[in-house]
């Protein structure tokens, strides 16, 4: 959360809600306006810290810098202000969907409403026979510096899987798991503005994926999933989750508890495994699965299935967002609407898929 540094206007206290009269979701302390709902809060307003003056960059001297463009609202058009605050209506501007699409595979990430920075990362790469790689890290709120975790997380696995043969499935991709584990544990703990100097250490979920011509291979830490989506006799999408979560409601399904009702229990959605330094030894899942010509492989963060938890709920809308199993060019485009949905439903976390299809053509 920001920190918003206040000058009282008198000694006297000021009695301020904690909770919108709108909507009933949190204020930020020193907020003129409700982030979920943009209503006004009635709470004095906060007066940011002055800076102390410094002397001009004698290497920065000469033609002003461009300015940014002005950006609109998405919500009543007006000027977003350089605090990503809609200067009309208060409301937190969306900000645009980051989308990585490298034509045969891609992902698309964005930190959702109530965040106030996108915790998940995402990494797409190739074997060396040509086979996509996709890795999803989430990382875990309650941590200090948790998007340095989930980034340093994915860029180790890549590394590790990427460019290389892939000739040992089982093997490398728990290595991969192991890396990011690694990674994840050196991200230093005392760097986070955002996050007191508890002794608690950085923190992410993960899940890692290769899809041959033949079968999928997966690997996961924490709850972040990694699902089969294939055809059915009458051509509906049908998905398979692969994945194992690592959660408390995991193992309230294993004891024979639906899943809709598993999530609803008290600390339904705690983990129970993750990588950083504060964790127990990663055990990750592998899951292989079997593949067809025109299978899919779908990898993201709870920000997406937290919205659609059951095969049925995913079903219905794969139904609705996947457009063509056929050609290139669709991955991006579909994984932005997945995302786009994810936000419309509330938003209430960070949101990160990817995807690619199977081929069973040489790469190369």
């Amino acid at each position: 959360m920001d920190v918003l540094v206040s000058e009282p206007s008198s000694t006297s206290e000021v009695a301020v809600a904690e909770h919108c009269a709108e909507c009933g979701e949190d204020l930020v302390t020193g907020a003129g306006f409700c982030e979920a709902c943009g209503a006004p809060t009635g709470q004095p307003a906060a007066v940011p810290a002055a800076a102390p003056p410094t002397s001009p960059d004698p290497d920065e001297l000469g033609a002003p810098a461009t300015p940014a463009p002005a950006r609109a609202c998405e919500r009543c058009s007006a000027e977003v202000g350089p605090d990503d605050y809609c200067t009309g209506c208060g409301v937190r501007s969306l900000g645009p969907v980051l989308v990585d699409d490298r034509g045969r595979s891609a992902f698309a990430t964005h930190r959702g409403v109530r965040h106030p920075r996108n915790e998940d990362a995402a990494a797409l790469a190739t074997t060396a026979e040509g086979w996509p790689v996709l890795v999803v890290a989430d990382g875990v709120s309650a941590s200090p510096n948790p998007h340095l975790a989930a980034a340093a997380a994915v860029q180790a696995a890549v590394a590790r899987l990427g460019g290389r043969a892939f000739d040992d499935p089982a093997a490398a991709i728990a290595a991969a798991v192991a890396d990011a584990h690694a990674a994840a544990c050196a991200v230093p703990a005392d760097t986070d503005p955002s996050w007191p100097a508890d002794g608690s250490h950085p923190a992410c979920t993960i899940v890692v994926a290769v899809a041959t011509p033949d079968a999928l291979h997966l690997a996961n830490v924490g709850d972040a999933r990694g699902y089969a989506i294939r055809r059915d006799g009458a051509g509906a999408l049908r998905s398979e989750q692969l994945t194992t979560d690592d959660s408390v409601a995991a193992k309230a399904v294993a004891e024979g508890i639906p899943i809709d009702q598993a999530l609803q229990i008290p600390g339904g959605h705690a983990i129970t495994g993750w990588l950083g330094a504060d964790a127990p030894t990663p055990a990750p899942h592998l899951a292989t699965s079997a593949v067809g010509t025109d299978d899919l492989l779908l990898v993201c963060s709870d920000g997406l299935w937290n919205y659609a938890p059951t095969g049925d709920e995913l079903d219905a809308l794969l139904a609705t967002v996947v457009e063509t199993t056929t050609g290139a060019g669709w991955m991006g485009p579909t994984c932005e609407r997945l995302v786009r949905w994810s936000i419309d439903q509330g938003g209430a976390d960070n949101i990160c898929v990817a995807l690619t299809p199977i081929s069973q053509e040489d790469p190369t």
